[in-house]
């Protein structure tokens, strides 16, 4: 149970939009404490919402180059190797929607497995690259190699920045704990598989 010692804002003084969201994400993930807290401030969660998501990860901005899937790939790596509960429980759903299948999911512990194509592991390997706990995380010459064999330089930049901003917004979260973690980073637990993750 989240427990951060930011205010909590009550659910019925809740602006109408962050009251929507709430509740979907109870639905979702059986947590919704973050958007109490966001209702101090309702313009930043609107636009990590709006320009982050509406424009950027869905392209709603006409001059994003890659795929909405591989930002999906992307994001689940990253959600489960950060140890996100919330994250997991939306972002398992979405990168089903995507066409990634269960196997692939439970196997991205490992990115190198051959259930994933080779444009699939050189993305993955790049969300390892962005994870919390890498610290010396770098795009060598030889993984840029790799991720060239599909994608121009824009789209690296690209699926680099939208790695940053979803890692930069886990650390946020954890932070100032506002939501529930599935396990210490490092741990030997941190790449559970998916089907064996407690989602409530």
């Amino acid at each position: 149970m989240p427990n951060s010692p930011l205010s909590r804002v009550p659910v019925d003084q809740l602006p109408e939009d962050l009251q929507r969201l709430r509740t979907s994400s109870i639905e979702m993930a059986g947590d919704g404490d973050r958007l109490e807290i966001f209702g101090n401030h309702p313009a930043l969660y609107r636009w990590y919402q709006s320009n982050f998501y509406g424009s950027i990860f869905q392209n709603g901005n006409d001059d994003m180059v890659v795929e909405t899937k591989w930002k999906e790939l992307i994001r689940l790596k990253l959600s489960l190797t950060n140890g996100c509960f919330v994250c997991n429980a939306h972002n398992v759903p979405a990168a089903l929607a995507a066409g990634y299948s269960q196997a692939q999911i439970d196997a991205m512990g490992d990115a190198e497995s051959p259930l994933f194509s080779a444009q699939e592991q050189a993305v993955l390997a790049l969300g390892e690259v962005f994870a919390i706990a890498n610290s010396d995380g770098v795009l060598t010459p030889e993984l840029h190699a790799r991720l060239s064999a599909f994608f121009c330089d824009a789209a690296i930049l690209e699926l680099g920045f939208v790695a940053t901003i979803l890692s930069g917004w886990t650390k946020l979260i954890f932070a100032y704990d506002m939501v529930t973690r599935e396990c210490p980073i490092n741990s030997p637990e941190r790449m559970l598989s998916p089907s064996a993750v407690h989602l409530r």
